[in-house]
C-alpha cells in the first residue's frame, strides 16, 4: 500500500470525530474538489472553492433534493421545511417566512433582551462562566417565550426541560440509518424516539389550549402560525405543525448559542476587540435599545467573524435526482455535491489571515454569497437566518453592556470544532471569568 493510500485511510478514520481537519486533509492530499465514497449511498462531491458555491447556489432547482441519509430528519421529521422538497418546499417557506422579518423579528427583541439579563444575573462575581451553557440558557428561553408564547414560569420551565431532554435525546449517530433501529426500549433511537413523545405531547397540549383560547393579540410563532394559511386556504396540518415547530427549536437554539460562544470567547481573548465593541456600545448607555444593538456595524462585524471562522452547519449539501456535471465531475442521480462551510470561509484566496479573528474585514468590504454562507444558500438558505443574526447581535450586545468579562485560558490554543448534536461546536468548554456587572 503507498504512503499517499495510507495517509488517505488513516485520515478517513478521523473523519466522525474531526470533519473540518478531514476536509482539510483530503483536499491538500487530493486537490478540490474532495470526492468521498459513502457506504450505501452514492458519491459525495464537496468544494470549498466560491466558484464551487456560486455553481452549487445557482444551480438546477429542478434537479436537487434533500440530502440523504440525513442527520437531523429523526429529530425534526419529514414534514420540517429542511427535509420537503419541490413545490411543498415553496409553498411551505412562503408560509413560514413572515415570523422571521420586518416589525415582527424586532418583537421579539425585548424578550430576548429581557432573557439575556435575567441569566446573566444568576451568575456571581468572580465565577468562571461556560459562554457555550450561558448561550444555551438564553436561547433555550427564548425559544420558550418568542416561539411558544409562554410566559407562566412554571409552564416555562416545563418546555424549557422538554426542549433540553429532546436535543440531548439526540446523538451524531443517528445520523447514520444503521442505527435508527431500536431493540425494544434500548438504543439511541429508542431514546429520541421517547424524548419526541414527551416533547410533542406537551406541544400538543399547548396548541390544543391556544386553539381553544383564541390568540387575538398574540405576537408568538405559534400563535401566527396557527392563523396562517396557504395560498388554496388551507392550514398547516398537526403533524407538519409539530415537525415545523421542532425544527426552529433546534434551528434556534443549538446553533445561535454555539456562534455566540465563539464570538464572547473570541472577543475576550482580543482585549483591543472587546475594548472596541465597548467604545461602540457606550453611547447607547446602560440599557440600549435591542434594535439600536443590531444596527452597530462594529458588533454585527464580531457576529460575522465569529460564523466566518466557525460556521456550526458544516456542510451545504444537494442530492442530485438525474446526472449533472459539478467542479468537472459527471454526477448521476443519488450523487450529493456540496460546499463545505469550512473550507470555504477558510479559503485563503478569499480571506486574508483565515484562521484570525479580525472582524474589521467586515467593515472593509461585504463578502458575496458565494465566499460567505453560514447560513447556506441558494433557495434552501436558513429561514430564521436574520432571526438569528438579529438574537445574536441582541445578546452579545447587551452581555458586553452589562458585564465585563475575562479570558481564563488565553494561553490556551483555540479550540478545535467537534461534531455536537446535530451542529459543530468546540471540543472543550469555552470558560470565561465574569469580572461582575458594569
Amino acid at each position: 500500500m503507498g504512503r499517499v493510500k495510507i495517509r488517505s485511510v488513516l485520515n478517513t478514520a478521523t473523519a466522525p470525530f474531526d470533519p473540518e481537519g478531514y476536509l482539510r486533509r483530503q483536499r491538500a492530499l487530493r486537490g478540490d474538489p474532495v470526492i468521498v465514497r459513502v457506504p450505501g449511498s452514492g458519491r459525495l462531491v464537496v468544494t470549498g472553492d466560491p466558484e464551487g458555491a456560486r455553481e452549487l447556489f445557482a444551480g438546477p432547482v429542478e434537479l436537487f433534493a434533500t440530502a440523504r441519509p440525513n442527520m437531523v430528519e429523526p429529530l425534526l421529521g419529514p414534514g420540517s421545511l429542511i427535509m420537503v422538497e419541490g413545490d411543498r418546499h415553496r409553498h411551505e417557506r412562503r408560509l413560514l417566512a413572515p415570523p422571521f422579518h420586518g416589525r415582527r423579528m424586532r418583537a421579539y427583541g425585548e424578550i430576548i433582551q429581557r432573557v439575556t439579563l435575567d441569566r446573566l444575573g444568576r451568575h456571581r462575581a468572580g465565577e468562571p462562566v461556560d459562554v457555550l451553557a450561558l448561550g444555551q440558557a438564553v436561547t433555550l428561553a427564548v425559544i420558550v417565550r418568542a416561539i411558544f408564547g409562554v410566559e407562566d414560569s412554571a409552564r416555562g420551565e416545563r418546555f424549557a426541560s422538554a426542549t433540553a431532554r429532546l436535543l440531548a435525546g439526540y446523538t451524531p449517530a443517528l445520523a447514520m440509518p444503521a442505527f435508527r433501529h431500536t431493540v425494544g426500549r434500548l438504543g439511541p433511537a429508542a431514546r429520541l424516539r421517547r424524548r419526541l413523545a414527551e416533547f410533542d405531547a406537551l406541544l400538543t397540549a399547548e396548541i390544543d389550549a391556544r386553539r381553544e383560547a383564541g390568540v387575538d393579540g398574540r405576537e408568538d410563532i405559534l400563535s401566527l402560525l396557527l392563523t396562517a394559511r396557504y395560498e388554496d386556504g388551507g392550514a398547516m396540518s398537526a403533524s407538519d405543525l409539530l415537525d415545523e415547530l421542532r425544527t426552529m427549536v433546534v434551528a434556534g437554539h443549538e446553533t445561535t448559542a454555539t456562534s455566540l460562544a465563539w464570538a464572547m470567547y473570541h472577543l475576550h481573548r482580543e482585549p483591543g476587540a472587546a475594548r472596541r465593541l465597548r467604545d461602540e456600545l457606550a453611547p447607547l448607555g446602560t440599557a440600549p435599545a435591542p434594535d439600536d444593538l443590531a444596527a452597530l456595524p462594529y458588533l454585527g462585524a464580531v457576529c460575522q467573524e465569529a460564523m466566518r471562522l466557525h460556521p456550526v452547519v458544516p456542510m451545504v449539501a444537494r442530492m442530485l435526482t438525474a446526472p449533472w456535471r459539478f467542479r468537472g465531475v459527471d454526477l448521476v442521480a443519488g450523487d450529493t455535491a456540496a460546499v463545505a462551510t469550512s473550507l470555504l470561509h477558510h479559503n485563503p484566496e478569499v480571506w486574508d489571515e483565515p484562521f484570525a479573528f479580525r472582524p474589521d474585514r467586515f467593515l472593509d468590504s461585504k463578502p458575496r454569497p458565494h465566499e460567505y454562507a453560514p447560513f447556506g444558500g441558494g433557495h434552501r438558505r436558513c429561514i430564521g437566518a436574520a432571526f438569528g443574526e438579529y438574537e445574536m447581535r441582541v445578546v452579545l450586545g447587551t452581555l458586553v453592556s452589562a458585564g465585563r468579562f475575562t479570558p481564563s485560558d488565553r494561553a490556551r490554543p483555540v479550540p478545535r470544532a467537534r461534531p455536537h448534536s446535530i451542529t459543530l461546536g468546540p471540543s472543550r468548554p469555552l470558560t470565561l471569568v465574569y469580572d461582575g456587572p458594569v
